[in-house]
């Protein structure tokens, strides 16, 4: 037996040396696996963090359409808190014929809001206030519905003043309601090009 155990001895040594360094082999990788996973994982949390951080913020841009008495009319970009004033003030500001008591420096800017600066002693011409345009406008608060509208909404509508406004309740009353916004140049002193300049001001509900 001890003549076998002295043949074999280096042989059995070897092939136990081989398990050895097998076994450590394949620990060392399950612990590099191991921390490669962990490593990931704490890294991941910082890239979304960082991808958050990147987007862009973005904030709703008015558009608004300055007309009348100012020194640049024409339509301009605003800021989503924007006032009266601020589209003034995008428009050069007031010309010297306006008449400031005609517009509403505080009332908020709307999205495609026409924004009319009357001048001294233009005739039916009245302030416009957020209550007249919600009242007036119907189903849409940027628009006057001429078929509800009353004489003071209806002098909201540019180059409308009270003889108009007073021929176009007339009209409403004798004749029923408009049927289209075309209709408007049935009533007597408004033609259709007149119709065609206030198509963008007016509705029929």
């Amino acid at each position: 037996m001890l003549d076998l155990w002295q043949t074999y001895k280096k042989y059995i040594i070897g092939v136990a040396a081989l398990l050895v360094a097998a076994g450590l082999f394949f620990f060392m990788q399950k612990d590099e696996e191991v921390a490669t996973t962990d490593a990931v994982a704490q890294e991941a949390p910082v890239v979304e963090a960082k991808a958050e951080k990147q987007e862009p913020t973005t904030s709703k841009v008015l558009i608004v359409d300055v007309k009348g008495a100012v020194n640049k009319p024409g339509v301009y970009e605003l800021a989503a808190d924007s006032r009266v004033k601020d589209a003034i003030l995008k428009a050069g500001g007031l010309s010297p014929e306006a008449d400031v008591k005609l517009l509403n420096m505080a009332q908020k800017v709307t999205d495609e809001m026409v924004i009319y600066a009357g001048k001294v002693g233009e005739e039916g011409i009245q302030p416009v206030t957020t209550a007249q345009a919600e009242a007036s406008g119907g189903g849409d608060s940027k628009k006057v519905n001429i078929n509800t509208a009353d004489t003071t909404a209806l002098q909201t509508i540019p180059g409308i003043g009270a003889t108009k406004a007073q021929a176009i309740i007339d009209y409403r009353e004798k004749e029923g309601l408009f049927q289209k916004v075309e209709d408007l140049s049935k009533v007597s002193g408004i033609g259709a090009k007149t119709v065609e300049r206030l198509s963008e001001h007016i509705t029929v509900e």
